[in-house]
């Protein structure tokens, strides 16, 4: 990757419309309870990760799909706003955009419902018109055929592949080792990694999972912080205080933080102790963008506040 690209990152995948409702707490099954809406947010986990990234200074553009209904306007004019490029991102006809239901109790930590759009097939050449621009490759792999065809296209053109695994996408050690195979950069949330390995995040369970083929792996723990491993090291951050509104989007704000300071070649503490710090300002607001930190922001959190 030594020519200039236009991109540091590449967001892979549609963007959604988050429908945010307050609930005194999340419904059990076959329970109803009263709600409060909280609002309409353009939302979708790699199109969030890109908004984030960009707005931390970093060059981002999306490659996915909105509809042709309401939401499509806003999801399309919010990603213009944060200056990510959406030259990538197509129109269907006839079809509704990726939308979500989120349920926000007292807590901050939101139930989600995903409705996505039907499956596509890749676009090859569109495809690699953009990775062929593009430093790093961003993905949340649902669909495994999707993904590994995407993959493949993004590491022919000189992109780094990142992922974002949660326990809804691998399920199981064997779905996460299909995955984690044709990635460099991998993303857990507790729960995925444990869905994933059958392990908690411990240094040996990382360096265990690290020998299979990713140079990085990077796992949050919510209010505990974040773990990684790269290249033989470990690293662990806390958390930093904060008062929680809505956990939507922190952990797509953390995965930004983390990929703008690892291409700028930073040390792996200090990413995650960055991306701590700029998920914490995420969880300030409702809505998965809200809350998302310049980098000013950020480096004043680290510059004066302690991690708890």
């Amino acid at each position: 990757m030594n020519a200039p690209r236009r991109w540091d990152l590449l967001a892979f995948g549609d963007p959604c419309a988050d429908v945010v409702v307050a609930v005194h707490e999340v419904p059990r099954l076959g329970e109803k309870v009263v709600g409060r809406p909280l609002g309409v947010f353009a939302g979708g986990t790699t199109a969030n990760t890109a908004c984030a990234f960009a707005k931390l200074g970093g060059r981002a553009a999306v490659h996915g799909r909105v509809g042709d209904d309401a939401h499509a306007t806003l999801l399309r004019e919010s990603l213009q706003a944060f200056g990510v490029d959406t030259e990538h991102l197509r129109s269907e006809p006839g079809s509704a955009s990726a939308s979500v239901i989120a349920m926000v109790p007292p807590s901050g930590d939101r139930a989600i419902v995903y409705m996505p759009m039907p499956p596509r097939g890749v676009q090859v050449e569109d495809l690699a018109a953009a990775v062929s621009q593009s430093r790093i490759f961003y993905a949340m792999p649902y669909d495994l055929d999707e993904f590994i065809a995407a993959s493949r296209i993004a590491r022919d053109h000189g992109a780094l592949v990142a992922i974002d695994l949660e326990a809804a996408v691998a399920p199981d050690p064997e779905a996460m080792r299909q995955r984690i195979a044709h990635a460099d950069i991998v993303f857990f949330n507790e729960s995925g990694f444990v869905a994933g390995t059958g392990e908690p995040p411990t240094p040996q369970a990382l360096a265990a999972l690290a020998g299979t083929g990713p140079q990085t792996i990077v796992v949050t723990l919510g209010a505990a912080g974040a773990v990684a491993t790269e290249r033989g090291a470990f690293a662990r951050q806390s958390a930093f205080a904060q008062q929680v509104a809505d956990t939507t989007g922190a952990g797509d704000t953390f995965n930004a933080a983390f990929l703008a300071l690892w291409l700028e070649g930073r040390e792996l503490d200090a990413c995650l102790r960055f991306a701590c710090a700029a998920a914490g300002h995420a969880v300030t607001t409702i809505g998965a963008r809200s809350g998302m930190p310049n980098r000013a922001a950020v480096e004043r959190t680290l510059a004066g506040v302690l991690p708890c």
